[in-house]
């Protein structure tokens, strides 16, 4: 599935050159805002029924960004796609939008394009009336395998406890997928009842067979002792007993967790070694953190070569962190690019990957063209979502030359300088 937004600008009343400029450049900044907000959630009865649409909205902002009003001008076709539209561009703020000074009571346009991707493959009728009956039967191939329609709604109608009861019959057999798709249920708390004692319970029975998921999953439980207990060999354990069975995923986590706790360099070349096994699978975190690793001289020697490539090759698949990496890279001149204007493009693909150093890196480009309401609107949205060098360029721009109320700003968050936003290589992602 896929959601794409679209921007459109303000209604204009008389279609001329000068409004025809001003509306591009409102669609340019309303984008901006945009990628910065979070994206709203596909409704899953439309995704079950693989329906799609375009919702246009139309909304109002006041001085500070905030929607004052917002309706529905063009229709999907749906409600429930409409209603998920509506909801999910409540939560935007549109700082960017109002540095163009425009008053509060024009309606601005949005479109929210909906598409739920490709119908899965017809099943012959028979295939599915037979799986339900081998299901029935205590087949728990057939069980986890209803069970997993019913939580993605192919072939079958979607519905979470029922794919939690059908995992759960298979699972109490002992099939390992199953077992592991029912402790992530229990994770999440879909279909069933919150509860990570459960989760862990349920993926130490996959992890013990063998399933590489499961043993990731179990990892993290122990880890985090999001099960009640912590204990950091056991995590170590069944971590590496995953990215030695080949999951990538585990893998970048392994490879990172020994870069962080490692002492010297010299002694970060395993780390780096794990990171090179999932990037040679073409997995896009393992790309885009062993260019890390060589971007950074961490666990490899510094080679911004090698750093540009493994950024390309994440390119689009990276929540558009590879997109700003590499950008940063160009920039500096380390690294060459391919088109004139590559590096803004990559960092608004970044921004569009939600990368919140994409929001910090465009903005230092149009403070220094000179548009600093806008590289403020940027700083802005970056620090919300969690950019540190973002928050202090933001509290810096707001405390203006007033060192007391730079030091108001500074107490309500650490660190308090940009240049204790040290660059390191991410935590891996949560599974």
């Amino acid at each position: 599935m896929s959601l794409a937004i679209l921007f459109l600008a303000a209604a204009a009343a008389v279609a001329s050159v000068h409004d025809s400029a001003e509306q591009d450049r409102i669609r340019q900044v309303m984008k901006l805002d945009l990628y910065a907000c979070a994206r709203p959630a596909y409704p899953p009865s439309a995704l079950a029924q693989r329906a799609g649409g375009k919702s246009t909205l139309e909304i109002r902002v006041d001085a500070e960004g905030a929607i004052t009003d917002v309706r529905v001008a063009v229709s999907s076709g749906r409600d429930d796609l409409d209603a998920a539209a509506l909801a999910g561009i409540r939560k935007c703020a549109f700082h960017a939008l109002t540095t163009l000074g425009k008053p509060s009571n024009h309606w601005f346009k949005a479109q929210f394009v909906w598409t739920p991707g490709d119908a899965p493959r017809a099943l012959d009728p028979a295939v599915v009336d037979s799986t339900q009956r081998l299901a029935a039967a205590g087949d728990p191939v057939a069980q986890n395998r209803l069970g997993a329609w019913h939580e993605h709604g192919s072939y079958v109608k979607h519905d979470m406890a029922q794919a939690a009861a059908w995992y759960r019959r298979a699972a109490e057999q002992g099939d390992a997928i199953a077992q592991n798709n029912l402790g992530v249920l229990y994770n999440r708390g879909a279909g069933v009842p919150r509860d990570r004692v459960q989760a862990a319970h349920w993926y130490a029975q996959a992890a013990e067979q063998g399933h590489g998921w499961a043993q990731a999953n179990l990892s993290w439980s122990y880890q985090h002792g999001s099960a009640g207990e912590q204990d950091t060999d056991k995590a170590r354990h069944w971590l590496t007993r995953s990215a030695e069975g080949g999951l990538a995923a585990a893998q970048v986590r392994l490879g990172l967790l020994q870069l962080q706790r490692a002492a010297y360099n010299e002694t970060r070349a395993p780390g780096a070694q794990w990171l090179a096994r999932a990037a040679a699978a073409n997995y896009p975190a393992g790309l885009y953190y062993l260019g890390r690793s060589f971007e950074l001289g961490v666990g490899n020697e510094p080679d911004d070569a090698q750093a540009a490539a493994l950024y390309r090759r994440a390119l689009g698949r990276s929540s558009g962190r590879a997109e700003t990496a590499l950008a940063t890279l160009i920039e500096a001149g380390r690294a060459e690019a391919k088109e004139a204007d590559e590096v803004l493009a990559l960092y608004e693909a970044g921004m569009k990957g939600r990368d919140p150093a994409a929001f910090y890196r465009y903005g230092l480009v149009v403070e220094r063209r000179g548009e600093a309401g806008l590289a403020t609107a940027l700083f802005r949205h970056g620090q919300r979502l969690g950019n540190c060098r973002s928050a202090m360029r933001y509290l810096r721009i707001r405390a203006g030359s007033d060192p007391a109320a730079l030091s108001a700003l500074q107490s309500t968050i650490r660190p308090t300088t940009e240049e204790q936003c040290v660059e390191r290589l991410d935590p891996g992602p949560r599974f």
